[in-house]
């Protein structure tokens, strides 16, 4: 089996730290520092590094980040991403502080607040050295967003950037929205008929609150309105996406997981003792 370099890279760096005899590559005082050298040696960038609370944020300026015709990110661009994710990743596995979160925000000062935003889980490197969870399983679990971010102006302005310690529970709501917009953009039996206009959640008075407006295309109108079967489909499998990602972080400090449709107005409920049931469920749309 041929091994990537970043999965080779990864693998002695984890297998250095866990081992008693090594002392931290990046001792706490030098994390930043460690970054930036990195970042610049292995992969000619000058990148701002900030950390907050228990998240590292890595700020990266790239000219040249989107295709101008299609606004996609050009291959040159997500492979200086990535390299330079790796680098964060390899100093939060060698340093003796705390880093439960990294994220790096690149930006074109050309594009003004345009941000390509990339977050990971540190443990969760852990877990896919360890066999404990698989590649495709990994690659779901970094929360990837293109957004248009105001605060990334000012930032540009002013230099240096603004950096929001990542919590849990933010972390979850991001990446089971990204879940769910990705079923059924990718899932060979709902592409076509489905558009998901939007998806977000949040944890509001220990409650998972999701609102979702996903409707239904090539129907009769009656169908599109009235039609029960896909309504409540829709919503269940929402439910199963939400359920699945606060199983795998065994997450308990919640009492319900509440979505609601914004296209047809429904809303479904389902308390933190019912909702391992729809993790569970085999939900088809017809």
């Amino acid at each position: 089996m041929k091994i990537s370099r970043l999965t080779l890279v990864l693998l002695v760096v984890f297998a250095c730290g866990i081992a008693t005899s090594c002392a931290p590559t990046y001792p706490k005082e030098k994390i930043i520092e460690g970054v930036k050298k990195l970042c610049e040696k292995e992969y000619q960038v000058e990148v701002e590094v900030k950390i907050e609370d228990t998240t590292m944020g890595v700020r990266l300026p790239l000219e040249g980040l989107f295709n101008a015709d299609t606004l996609q990110i050009v291959p040159e661009a997500f492979d200086k991403i990535t390299g330079v994710m790796l680098s964060a990743s390899r100093v939060a596995l060698s340093s003796d502080r705390s880093i439960d979160f990294y994220t790096v925000i690149t930006y074109d000062k050309n594009v003004p607040g345009a941000e390509v935003v990339m977050t990971r889980y540190v443990h969760d490197l852990r877990r896919f050295f360890l066999g404990d969870i698989s590649r495709g399983e990994f690659a779901k679990r970094m929360v990837f967003d293109v957004r248009f971010n105001p605060q990334g102006i000012i930032d540009t302005w002013l230099g240096g950037f603004t950096l929001k310690a990542q919590k849990m529970p933010d972390f979850m709501c991001a990446q089971a929205s990204r879940r769910i917009i990705d079923e059924f953009r990718e899932n060979r039996n709902l592409i076509g008929k489905f558009k998901v206009a939007s998806c977000e959640g949040v944890l509001e008075g220990g409650v998972f609150k999701f609102t979702v407006d996903i409707s239904r295309e090539g129907l009769p109108m009656s169908e599109l309105i009235h039609g029960k079967a896909w309504h409540e489909k829709v919503l269940d499998l929402c439910l199963k996406k939400i359920s699945h990602v606060i199983y795998i972080y065994n997450f308990k400090d919640f009492t319900a997981v509440e979505v609601h449709n914004k296209f047809d107005n429904k809303t479904v409920i389902a308390g933190k003792n019912e909702i391992n049931k729809y993790r569970k469920r085999r939900i088809e749309i017809d």
